[in-house]
């Protein structure tokens, strides 16, 4: 049987695989994707020609997993608690002193922290952050607050937006995100009616909350993704998400096309990032959103991608889940 320590492993394992497996082919469309690779099952190095020239090395991580580790080290200093100024501290830390942190940075995030070194107060800093960089590092949060207390499991995703992601798109979508973690994680055999009902109610709990900027419809593109899950052949449905959908930066492309991954692969891990991997656009966040969901529920990453995962990246997982434990314990 798995151990509370193991499962909480696995979703940090997930974020950083589906990360790990789509650095190479972000931003590329999905016909590049196709004609360089065929299809992308390995971890592969990021290519010297390709629209990123990262010069990053097969399995290596980038911000997903990087800021997924800051709310690990927030949530364990802090003892389960959201405190932005700590998280905000492990992140310009991380951009201060490791040469890939302003490479792999996203726009909304990197824009948050020019501003606060200026001297911008948090709670202005993250007021145009619509992209997907609050959805993206949410998974460990995830982990902390039931779905059955769904108001404090927004409230607390909200608060950790606030310096980089202060708007309303963010925060649902990160919402969104952080619920379907917790659902998945806290049952053996998902309902999937009930987790798409619960996706709309973190919608529309999230909603107050930020900056209140044009932008379409979280709930209905949730729904909209599903129907291409259900109905399309596997082909057709990817295509439809990448050219109709969007699986791009936005919130609002990013984490409807990794809720319908989720959800045409049955929570399926290794199914739904290589899905991610070769879907185009923003391949590494979609992959590390797919990962942090499906990870604590059908974990099948066999071991000697999680070793590389471990050597390369020398992130210190294995810790990070044995200090979540006692937190995330209190929880279930």
């Amino acid at each position: 049987m798995t151990t509370l320590v193991e499962k909480i492993e696995h979703v940090l394992y997930g974020i950083a695989y589906g990360d790990a497996l789509g650095m190479p082919t972000e931003n590329m469309t999905q016909a590049e994707i196709k004609r360089r690779y065929g299809r992308v099952t390995t971890f592969l190095p990021s290519p010297a020609d390709g629209p990123l020239n990262r010069g990053l090395v097969a399995g290596q991580i980038t911000d997903d997993t990087a800021n997924s580790v800051f709310v690990s080290e927030m949530l364990i200093a802090t003892k389960g608690q959201v405190d932005r100024q700590v998280f905000v501290d492990y992140l310009m830390d991380w951009l201060a002193n490791d040469p890939t942190g302003a490479q792999v940075t996203g726009p909304s995030t990197f824009r948050a922290v020019e501003a606060i070194k200026k001297g911008t107060p948090l709670a202005e800093a993250g007021k145009l952050g619509t992209t997907n960089g609050a959805a993206m590092k949410i998974g460990p949060m995830g982990l902390i607050t039931p779905y059955r207390d769904l108001p404090a499991l927004v409230q607390q995703v909200a608060e950790i937006c606030v310096p980089t992601h202060n708007t309303q798109v963010a925060i649902q979508g990160a919402a969104v995100v952080a619920a379907a973690v917790n659902y998945l994680f806290q049952n053996e055999r998902a309902d999937w009616d009930e987790f798409y009902t619960l996706l709309a109610q973190a919608v529309t709990l999230s909603a107050p909350y930020g900056n209140q900027l044009p932008t379409p419809d979280m709930g209905q593109r949730l729904s909209y993704s599903r129907q291409l899950a259900d109905d399309l052949a596997e082909d057709d449905f990817l295509k439809q998400l990448y050219t109709f959908l969007g699986t791009g930066l936005p919130t609002i492309e990013t984490v409807p096309a990794a809720i319908a991954l989720v959800y045409r692969y049955r929570g399926d891990l290794t199914q739904a990032v290589e899905a991610a991997a070769n879907i185009g656009g923003d391949t590494d966040t979609i992959g590390a959103i797919c990962g942090a969901i499906c990870g604590g529920y059908h974990y099948n990453l066999v071991p000697a991608m999680a070793q590389q995962l471990a050597d390369v990246n020398q992130l210190g997982l294995e810790r990070l889940a044995q200090q979540l434990a006692p937190i995330v314990g209190k929880g279930l």
